[in-house]
């Protein structure tokens, strides 16, 4: 992962430093443009007839005002030597078509990322022309093209030697961003599968809707010849972003916990979603030329409730809202930037370009980590409510519901498997004279200390609970009658000999105990119910004892 993103950003420098040289070089052509919206017959722009009608323009940059087609024309002011292998390389190509006139050219050429003029020389930064032998001073080119996105493109003249190293630099960054952003999608996915929580489901949907996305827009997705005319359209563009935002928006719902924290937002957001969700099954028949405007502003109405939702999580302090900032914040200021360059209510920044795709990947990364410590704290949560249900607060040792449970599981298991099981169940005898000569304090003390030690002498496969008041089942799994016991009597010695201090005073204890082993075919409640017998029987014959519950009504002391 540290080598991806060092190479990440060696290659983003890299880019940075490859713009700024080539930006910082003189083009050897003046551009002029043809009036706006006007797409006068091929044969009187070629013949030169309306060469004068050419305005000329600042710059090298193609800006598009509209989706009709303009007409540029280059007209060369220097010289380019055919040893260099001269370019004609034209940027941000997406959703662009480009048909180029040279005098030799008999027929235009067409250059585009998808459909007719595509080709698999380059990379899809940008679209490239070869100028064979060379450019002559006072050469015209004649350059027709209209757009479905609108920002602005630049033309450039290139050595083919550099427009390799800016494939190579390209096509790096975009490995890097598509296989981060798919290999978290996977991961997410794979928790998911494995943990049953929606919220993975939720943000591998959302990342994996964003990868397509941003393939389709890149270019990359070309690779696949069937999708050549089916994904560089509105209809793909509005339906993929539509379904990233719709994923979006229930992954935030989830991970901030809006529904409980939060409900106006969670109303909010849920009639956004609604809204968007209609849009999607509508673009998937027709779209109109306002379809990506609306589903933009749905999208800024998201991000403001979003800001506005994090802010009041932040203010609760809310952990979940400090990843969210940290991961999505950048991301959401792109955005505003990116839909502010749809809308033309600004220009539309080349920066955009790697902006987006990289806020994207430390996006994904930033929420599946902040979505594994929410997971995390959920966990705790649920293990120690779990705990607290199933376990004893005075004791530790299991409390009544959960030791007959897991005494029930171990004999059905032993009436499967034919192994044997042995119960000891017990109590402190005169605990009622403790409580009352002593206080609770003292009782529960003695609670404490037999409990410990009852747990201190069995194994981790043995069950300890306490069934109420001071009474206290063992379940012994693969255990004989000899071996129970055992046990019991060394328990009952231990208690015995070594009493808890109360107040500097020692708390002398002693236990009636009562075993039983399991028979065939029999039940919990009558196993429990001989040891039970037992217990009393030991009780009956003077307390401090083990007694055993053989044959029905027949007790054994020991």
């Amino acid at each position: 992962m540290d080598r991806s993103w060092r190479l990440l950003w060696q290659t983003l420098l890299a880019l940075l430093g490859l713009s700024a040289a080539a930006l910082a070089c003189a083009q050897p052509f003046a551009v002029s443009r043809l009036g706006p919206g006007v797409d006068p017959p091929l044969a009187q722009v070629l013949s030169g007839r309306l060469d004068a009608r050419f305005a000329p323009q600042q710059g090298e940059r193609i800006v598009y005002s509209g989706r009709k087609p303009q007409w540029l024309r280059l007209v060369a002011t220097a010289e380019v030597g055919e040893d260099e292998l001269p370019q004609l390389v034209i940027d941000q190509p997406y959703r662009k078509f480009f048909d180029i006139w040279r005098h030799r050219d008999a027929d235009p050429v067409r250059r585009a990322l998808h459909g007719r003029g595509s080709e698999f020389q380059h990379s899809s930064r940008f679209v490239v022309y070869p100028l064979e032998g060379g450019l002559r001073k006072g050469e015209v080119i004649y350059l027709r093209t209209w757009a479905t996105e609108f920002t602005p493109s630049t033309l450039r003249v290139e050595p083919l030697a550099l427009v390799h190293r800016q494939d190579m630099s390209h096509v790096a960054l975009r490995s890097v961003v598509l296989t981060a952003l798919g290999a978290t999608a996977i991961l997410a996915f794979g928790f998911w599968v494995g943990l049953r929580e929606r919220g993975y489901a939720y943000l591998s949907l959302t990342l994996l809707v964003q990868t397509v996305n941003l393939a389709v827009e890149g270019g990359e997705i070309r690779m696949l010849p069937w999708f050549q005319d089916v994904l560089p359209n509105r209809r793909t563009n509005v339906v993929l972003n539509t379904a990233a935002v719709i994923a979006s928006v229930r992954f935030l719902v989830f991970y901030l916990d809006l529904r409980a924290t939060q409900p106006a937002v969670t109303r909010v957001l849920n009639v956004c979603s609604w809204v968007l969700g209609a849009l999607l099954l509508v673009s998937l028949v027709h779209t109109w030329s306002f379809s990506a405007s609306f589903g933009n502003l749905m999208l800024l109405t998201v991000i403001l409730t979003v800001a506005y939702a994090s802010a009041v999580a932040i203010a609760q302090r809310q952990r979940e809202a400090y990843f969210l900032l940290a991961a999505w914040a950048p991301l959401l200021a792109v955005l505003v930037v990116l839909v502010g360059g749809f809308q033309r209510w600004w220009p539309m920044f080349a920066w955009l370009e790697y902006a987006y795709p990289i806020g994207l990947v430390f996006g994904g990364l930033g929420l599946l980590l902040g979505l594994a410590a929410k997971l995390q704290k959920l966990r705790h949560d649920h293990d120690t409510a779990k705990h607290r249900a199933t376990y004893d607060r005075l004791t530790s040792v299991m409390n009544r519901q959960a030791i007959e449970q897991a005494l029930r599981d171990a004999i059905h298991a032993a009436h499967r498997t034919r192994r044997p099981l042995t119960v000891v169940f017990f109590d402190i005898d005169h605990f009622k004279r403790i409580n009352d000569q002593h206080g609770h304090s003292a009782g529960d003390e003695a609670l404490r200390s037999v409990a410990e030690r009852t747990r201190q002498r069995l194994r981790s496969t043995d069950l300890c609970g306490r069934y109420g008041g001071d009474e206290i089942l063992v379940g012994l799994p693969g255990t004989r009658l000899e071996q129970g016991l055992v046990v019991a009597e060394h328990l009952r010695r231990a208690v015995g000999a070594n009493p808890p201090s109360l107040n500097g005073q020692p708390l002398n204890l002693s236990l009636s105990m009562g075993v039983a082993e399991l028979r065939a075919g029999e039940s919990y409640e009558q196993l429990l119910e001989r040891a039970d017998a037992a217990l009393y029987a030991s009780k009956a014959g003077g307390r401090d004892r083990v007694t055993v519950q053989q044959a029905a009504g027949e007790e054994v002391p020991i």
